[in-house]
């Protein structure tokens, strides 16, 4: 420090009782740039290790990043140690206070130390969840659901750990919901229904990640549940965001909430005189000649009605591929149509009567009127 003589011994900075001189400034300065060395190469070193390339993914970049904040800290705890620097006026300053509250930077500090905390926890317990899922072969859907809750749980249990390390009282957090809730509880409906549907969504398991849905006319995969919107992968590989409330309020269709096979069918027309007991063969052969109509439960085929031109008929089949069916109805119909051509069962055109009649009171003469 005496190097700087009496120029490093000026005052920099200067917050409340706190002060930071010219020579300090400089050497926190270099530690810093010494501390994001450190941190890089050490990082940098444990990306390349094959330790961490042979395990989990989500784990190592836990790791490292722990890691990388523990080097942090330590490290500035030493350089506020090796320079003497009186901190208790700078984390005891009082940014903010009122009657029920107090706010320092020392509270601030905490704040963030819990934050990161609840982070660190959260990607744990995604991983070993996870893990555990792999292992156990448990159903993916169901998995996803409880980690999604047990995260929002320690999120929520984080939150108020913060509130409580800045000397909130629970019943005032309380109050101040209540309060914030009525004044703008009219213009957030829709946020706050989107939000309690998507936390029942969750916990009644009717809807499941990997879930095969249709909203509407918008038929998905669920890709992923949050609290406010859930993501579904439609047929066109386009992520859409739908509002939570959409599955709770309007009809939805899950093609896989039961099992994985859902029946679909194909229709299809043949003249009139056609062999009917080729036909069934015929159509039950084509449906054993296409992936994705599984053997059992087998399929099999319906003699419709009798047509204004033709004998109809459907074909039903089980897939296990439901959000692809659409391919597997096209393929299916190809080989219908090539079994027919090839065994001379005709599909008919539409037959319509077109009958004209004349007006034959033009052509005769208008009566006199006397």
């Amino acid at each position: 420090m005496k190097i700087f003589g009496d120029f490093g011994q000026r005052v920099l900075f200067e917050f409340g009782n706190f002060e930071l001189t010219i020579a300090q400034s400089f050497v926190i300065a270099f530690s810093l740039i010494f501390i994001v060395v450190v941190n890089v190469v050490a990082t940098q070193s444990m990306k390349r290790s094959k330790v961490f390339q042979s395990i989990n993914a989500k784990l190592s970049k836990l790791i490292i990043r722990t890691i990388s904040y523990l080097i942090w800290i330590f490290g500035l705890v030493a350089l506020l140690q090796l320079e003497k620097i009186n901190t208790g006026n700078f984390f005891a300053y009082e940014i903010f206070s009122t009657d029920k509250l107090t706010l320092t930077v020392q509270k601030i500090f905490f704040i963030i130390l819990i934050f990161f905390a609840i982070r660190i926890i959260a990607l744990l317990v995604d991983f070993l969840m996870n893990r555990k899922i792999k292992r156990n072969n448990l159903e993916i859907g169901k998995g996803k659901s409880i980690i999604q809750i047990t995260k929002y749980f320690i999120w929520f249990v984080g939150i108020l750990l913060a509130f409580g390390s800045m000397g909130i009282e629970l019943t005032f957090i309380i109050a101040s919901v209540s309060a914030l809730l009525v004044g703008v509880g009219f213009g957030l409906q829709n946020i706050f229904n989107d939000f309690f549907s998507g936390i029942i969504i969750l916990f009644d398991g009717s809807i499941k990640v990997n879930d095969v849905v249709q909203v509407g006319d918008i038929v998905g995969r669920v890709q992923d549940i949050g609290v406010r919107t859930t993501k579904v992968l439609n047929r066109d590989n386009i992520i859409l965001i739908i509002p939570n409330s959409k599955f709770t309020m309007d009809n939805v269709i899950n093609w896989s909430h039961h099992d994985q096979k859902t029946r679909f069918d194909v229709s299809v027309g043949v003249a009139y005189g056609s062999d009917v007991e080729l036909v069934r063969r015929l159509l039950l052969e084509s449906a054993g000649m296409v992936e994705g109509i599984v053997e059992f439960p087998k399929p099999f085929v319906r003699f419709e009605d009798f047509g204004e031109s033709s004998l109809d008929f459907r074909l039903f089949f089980w897939s296990d591929k439901s959000f692809y069916v659409e391919n597997v109805r096209s393929e299916l119909r190809f080989k219908i149509d090539a079994l027919f051509r090839v065994n001379k069962v005709t599909i008919p055109f539409p037959q319509r009567d077109l009958h004209i009649m004349s007006d034959k009171r033009k052509n005769k003469p208008e009566p006199d009127i006397l």
